[in-house]
């Protein structure tokens, strides 16, 4: 009976010992899972975070994008230029220069006359 009663308890501490590993091996499979999940929940609140910015960014842009198409209207400019004593130049006053290779060769020539006829050296 001493026997078969060491046999009973080997199978016993067997038996406690095998809940006890799977016991551990679900905790560390919870805190691997809980883990996992907080990373998850971080990457759900930086790409929120991130989508908001984008967001606000390009509401932003639009905005900019408003206020330089106003700021380039023709209009505003020649009322501007009005403003502070600005005349619009006439044709003849307009002059295409070309930039010298060197110093002796500078040319001008009026924008309206095709053909370069009024070349002036």
């Amino acid at each position: 009976m001493n026997t078969r009663q060491r046999a009973m308890n080997a199978r016993l501490r067997k038996s406690r010992m095998a809940k006890l590993l799977l016991v551990c091996v679900l905790f560390v499979g919870m805190f691997a899972y809980i883990g996992m999940l907080a990373g998850i929940s971080g990457q759900t609140k930086l790409a929120d975070a991130l989508s908001r910015e984008m967001v606000e960014l390009s509401a932003q842009r639009d905005n900019l994008e408003v206020s330089l198409s106003m700021l380039k209207n023709p209009e505003r400019i020649a009322r501007l230029a009005a403003q502070m004593g600005m005349q619009r130049p006439t044709q003849d006053a307009i002059r295409v220069v070309n930039l010298p290779v060197a110093q002796d060769d500078a040319q001008t020539q009026t924008a309206g006359l095709p053909g370069g006829e009024g070349v002036v050296q």
